[in-house]
Formats: structure tokens, sequence, C-alpha cells
């Protein structure tokens, strides 16, 4: 075995992100690393690798590039690491060929396409010899149950120190430095509560110098994980001599075990605490400085990267691993459980992975659990920070799960019959279970399992389903997530009346039955001083209006549909027989439309979208007194006689602009004002 401790080895990385984005770490003096071509970020990372050569992007054999390069002259290496994630531009193949060790550094697990399956299939590939993870310890169980055997966290092992003296004086402030928008709605969310609780913030994007200088300068520094992870934040802050302010993970993370909350950092768990808890430290910054200090004095000897780095080369040399950072049945409660239930591992994480994506867009999520569901699915589900389970009565603890900090609180028994129980998030259903209720489950989305517990129906994964798409509308630049089968009337909204006058006076725009948001894109780009509110009833429509509602700004998702009055529909989602009594099925609330808008004030209208499926001419009739002051009107059809009587509604008042049809049944119609 070589001897780490005196040679450094010769290690090959696969680093999947720009290096003037994200810089790749240096694991050796004797490295060689991979990148895809830089994207020209700009934010003037420091110390970059000076021998970094660009790979191939997409699929990729790592072995004929290394051995085909002449920018890698020498092709023997002591060690071969592979870092990904699902979303990364290059995949390399057939690392196993150079002989040596190999190692599968996981990355983002916490959030894009199946993150999970995408790795557990990867490295079932690559059959790699070791499997560490630096922000996801949570997810090491899924490795371990598809039959990985060497586990291991190295918490934040990428990440790259910027040296900063200790600042005695600060600024009585909160620091943010950080992304927001549709990838980080909760921390969108709580920046947002930040800045209307009045509070002394300071909100930018910086390079790494920038932003060692103000969290050292700053009293608090707020951070928000992405969904659950321990992001590399939570470190920069700290190796700086920062006060760290961050949400608090799950029990699984070992979050707690690193950086112990009231020690090193303080926590929070939802909006309310965070505010209580700066404005404590506002009023008592000294308490928040000792806080730093302690940190900042103890995080060269605890958690430095390169600790981290000789941990990896250890292990992987030496087979050393000194806990917590092996991952093995005594670090992990879920572990035999876990592993125990490795033939349901494909509806396991049918279930987990669709809700940990609505989980990162929820605040909180209320999921049902029914009575004969296996245990395993509560230990899978419990690892979300913010996830509520519903079980009932007779709920076994499959593996002391509730003896683990923050969890008891968080686990509910229902009584009574099912017509009394909430509308639940999320509902995990044996069909025999559905049968002995004998009423329906009402919930937002279903996953129904057969008797030998393998998942017979859901349709959540679709929430997981989705692409990115660039829009450019008048200047106005955003991306936004899409369903793959997104239908939208294009030539419509695309071509707004942007010649009308009083343009720069459209100031409240409308959009009911919001759908994804498509059309608010072309809003915004048109009308970029207008608020504008979406109201969606639908939950799968929903998921993505309310991440892409903060791509567009100033806009407002309201989570119910409007009507010609106040009603609610349910649909059936399993079994699809209507006639049957039990099942699962979703309800939609609405609002009547005049009385809905008045309460928020929003009697005053420049522009209205109608596009409810079906109920546009109730919506018109019920906003009539309103109609004949609106500057443009959108409206879109489901037959013939509806699009007739919107003619004859709007007539008086409007003239039609613009629109499409087709095959005379359906379509849009977009409608000025005559004055």
């Amino acid at each position: 075995m070589k001897d780490t401790k005196t040679t450094a080895p010769r290690v090959l990385l696969n680093w999947p992100a720009p290096p003037d984005y994200i810089p790749p770490p240096l694991l050796s003096d004797q490295q060689v690393t991979l990148c895809p071509r830089a994207k020209g970020f700009g934010l003037g990372f420091a110390n970059l690798p000076e021998d970094l050569v660009e790979c191939p992007e997409g699929d990729y054999d790592l072995f004929d590039f290394v051995g085909n390069s002449e920018k890698i002259p020498d092709k023997e290496f002591d060690l071969v690491i592979i870092w990904t994630s699902s979303f990364d531009q290059s995949t390399p193949l057939n690392s196993k060929k150079f002989g040596c060790p190999t190692v599968l550094l996981a990355g983002d697990t916490h959030h894009w396409k199946f993150p999970v399956n995408h790795l557990l299939a990867y490295w079932a590939t690559e059959g790699f010899d070791y499997v560490a993870t630096a922000y996801n310890r949570q997810h090491l169980h899924w490795f371990a149950t598809a039959g990985a055997e060497n586990l291991a966290w190295l918490p934040l092992i990428s990440m790259r120190p910027i040296a900063h003296e200790w600042v005695e004086v600060r600024e009585n402030q909160i620091v943010f430095i950080g992304q927001q928008g549709s990838r980080h709605p909760r921390r969108s969310r709580l920046v947002q509560a930040l800045k209307e609780a009045d509070f002394p913030i300071l909100i930018k994007t910086a390079n790494r110098i920038e932003a060692a200088d103000r969290f050292a300068s700053s009293l608090i520094s707020f951070n928000c994980s992405q969904n659950g992870d321990l992001n590399l934040r939570n470190l920069e802050v700290i190796s700086v001599g920062g006060f760290l302010l961050t949400d608090r993970l799950s029990f699984a993370s070992g979050f707690d075990e690193l950086l112990v909350p009231g020690v090193y950092c303080d926590t929070y768990d939802s909006e309310g605490e965070l505010l209580e808890k700066v404005r404590y430290y506002l009023d008592h910054p000294q308490e928040a400085i000792e806080i730093a200090r302690r940190a900042y004095h103890a995080f060269d000897e605890q958690w430095h990267p390169r600790h981290r780095i000789q941990n990896l080369l250890d292990w992987v040399f030496g087979g050393e691993l000194p806990e917590p950072f092996c991952y093995s049945p005594r670090s992990e409660v879920r572990h035999f459980v876990s592993t125990s239930s490795a033939e349901l591992l494909d509806s396991r994480l049918g279930i987990y992975e669709p809700i940990q994506e609505l989980h990162r867009v929820q605040e909180r999520l209320k999921v049902f659990l029914s009575r004969n569901c296996p245990g395993v699915i509560a230990a899978d589900l419990l690892d979300l920070p913010r996830l509520e389970l519903y079980v009932e009565g007779g709920f076994a603890d499959p593996c002391a799960l509730l003896q683990q900090r923050g969890v008891a609180e968080r686990v509910h028994e229902l009584t009574g019959e099912p017509a009394s129980w909430p509308v639940f998030d999320a509902a995990v259903c044996m069909v025999e279970d559905l049968q002995r209720l004998g009423q329906p489950v009402k919930a937002n989305f279903a996953f129904v399992l057969g008797e030998d517990h393998q998942l017979l129906f859901t349709e959540a994964s679709r929430v997981m389903e989705t692409r990115l798409q660039r829009f450019t509308i008048n200047q106005f630049m955003c991306v936004i997530r899409l369903y793959e089968e997104t239908f939208f009337y294009e030539a419509t909204y695309l071509n707004f009346p942007s010649f009308i006058s009083d343009i720069s006076e459209v100031k409240t725009v409308i959009d009911v039955g919001s759908g994804i948001g498509l059309a608010s894109v072309c809003f915004r780009g048109f009308c970029p001083d207008a608020v504008i509110h979406c109201f969606e009833a639908d939950p799968l429509a929903l998921h993505l209006l309310q991440q892409n509602a903060l791509s567009l700004g100033n806009c407002h998702v309201h989570p119910v549909g409007l009507a010609g009055q106040n009603s609610s529909k349910t649909r059936r989602l399993w079994p699809e027989d209507s006639q049957t009594e039990w099942g699962v099925e979703r309800v939609l609330v609405f609002r009547e439309a005049r009385t809905a808008l008045r309460d928020l004030g929003l009697e005053r209208i420049d522009v209205l979208r109608v596009a409810t499926g079906g109920q546009e001419v109730e919506v018109l009739a019920s906003l009539e007194p309103w109609l004949k002051d609106i500057k443009v009107i959108y409206v879109e059809f489901c037959s013939e006689q509806d699009r007739k009587q919107i003619d004859q509604m709007l007539d008086p008042s409007h003239m039609i602009w613009q629109g499409e049809i087709i095959a005379g049944q359906k379509g849009s119609l977009c409608y000025l004002r005559r004055a």
C-alpha cells in the first residue's frame, strides 16, 4: 500500500464544474484535473490549478481520452476520482481500465432529475471501489442498499479555503451572499422575509475573496440549504470568522455532529424562528461574536478540508477511516432496516425522489402513510427535515427513529374516519388499506402499493420530468422550468399589443389559470413594472409555477382557482373508476373570482388572462362590472359555444385584436379595450 503521509499519490480527478465557477479541490501534489470548458462566469476564484485539462461533454471513454491526450504524458495513476451529479455536463466511462482504485464522489443528490437513481446507476455501471459524499450523508443508505460496501462521509471535502484574519469590530447587519431564484425557492422566501421585517441586510453575489470579507465583517451570515444538504457556505462562513446562522438539517445529515449548534453556529427551523434569532443576535452581538470566535479557532484543527482529503487517502490506501466519517451500521440508525429491504429499492426511490423534490419547493409537506406500508418508507422519508408524517394508529417505529432529534414531533397519529383527516400533499397507501378504509384519502399526489409492496401507481414522478427553457422577451431574459408536454399559444402571447399608448401604466396583471406561468413570462417581458398575480389550483402546475414566479420577480402565486362561485372539485387519482367509494382523490379549491380579487385589493386590473379549462364564461361573468376598464383581456376557450358567448360578453367594451383557433373548438383570443 502507498504511504500517503510521506509520498503523494498520483491522482486523476474528473471535476464536473467549470473551474472559473467552482474550483476543483487539490487532492494531491501529483494531480491531473479534467474539467469541462470554462464558461466565463468571471467571479474571480483564486488558486486555480494550472494543469487543468479540458474534457469532452457528454459520455466519453475516460481511459481512451487520457491515453490519447498529449497534455497528459504520464498515463499511470494511483487513484482515479470522479465527482458527478445528475445534471453534470460530462460522464466519464471505463474508469476501471486504469487498474487502480476508483472513487465515486457523489455530488448533489438532493435535487434535479432522479438524482439518487442517476448516481446508483452510474455506480453500478462503473463498479467503483469506493463511494463518498460531501453534502448528503443522509443518502448513503441508498448506496448500501444497492450493494456498495465502502462508503464514507467526507463533509465539504471540495471546499477551497480563503485565509482571513479575525475581525473583532463588525457591522451590525446580516449578510447573504449566494444564489436565489427558482432553484432555491425556500432561500428566496426567507431572504424576502428578512427584508420585509426591515432588518439591516446586505444581499449580493461576490467572488470568494470579497465574500470572505463580508462574512468576517458582518455580525450575522445567513445561510439556507437548497434541500437539506450540508452546503459549502457553512464552512466558508466559519473559516473566515463569520457567525453562521443556517437552517436545521435532519438527524441523518451529520450536521449536529460536525458543527454543534449553540457552540459553533446557530440554526433555525422556520421563518418565525429565523426572524426571532436574527432579532436576538442583533440585540446581543457579543454572543454571536463569541460563537464565531470558537468556530474560527476550531476550523483549522477540525474542519479544514485537508483533513478530509487525508481521510480519503488513508481510507483508500490504508483502510483507515475514523468515526463519524465511516458509514456503517454504527453510524446510521436506518442502516439495517434499509439494507434488509433491498428488494423494494425501486419502489422506495419511486416514492422518495418525487417527495424530496416537493420538499425542495414547499415549506412544509404533509405526507400520509397507511397502516400496512413497509416501515422502511417512513425511515426513508423522515430524513427530509420539514416533512410531517401522518400515520394510522399502530404505526411501528422501524428503527428507533422517534428517538432521533427532531423526529418525534414530526410524526402524527391519525384517528377517526378519513373524512376528518387533512388534505395531504402526498399519500402512500397499500391497496388493502384503501379498501379497508372504505372512504377516499384526499391528497395532491398518490403512491399506491400492491400486495408485494411494489409501486402500482403514481403520477408524482412527473415533478421530476422537467426541462429548463430560456426566454428572452423585449430585453427581459429568464430561465424557467417546463414539463415535456407543455402546450402554449405562443403566437397569441408573444404578440402583446405593446403599441398601446399607456403601456407604462400597466401596473396589475391577473393571470387566472396560470398553469406553469408561461403567459406570465410574456407579460413580464412586455410589462416590466407590473405586479403579476397568478391563480392556479392544480398541484402539478403549482409545483413549477411557484419556482417560475421567482424568476419573473414581483410575481405572486395564489394556490387557488377562480370560478363563478365558491366551490371545490375532486379528481380521482386511483383507482380511476369514479364509482369506487375508496381510493385516493385530489381536491381542487375554487373561489368566486370578484370576491377573491376584492379581498386581495385587486379591483383595478390592467391586463387579465382567463384560462380555466372550461370556466372562462363564469369567471368573466363574475368580473363583469370591471371588464370595461381592463385594457387587455386574454381568454382561452374549449368549445365553439364558449367562444361565441365570450365574444358577446366582451363586444360592448372590447374588440378582438388577435387569436389562435384550433379546429374551431379551442383556442386563445386577445381583446383590446375599444376606448
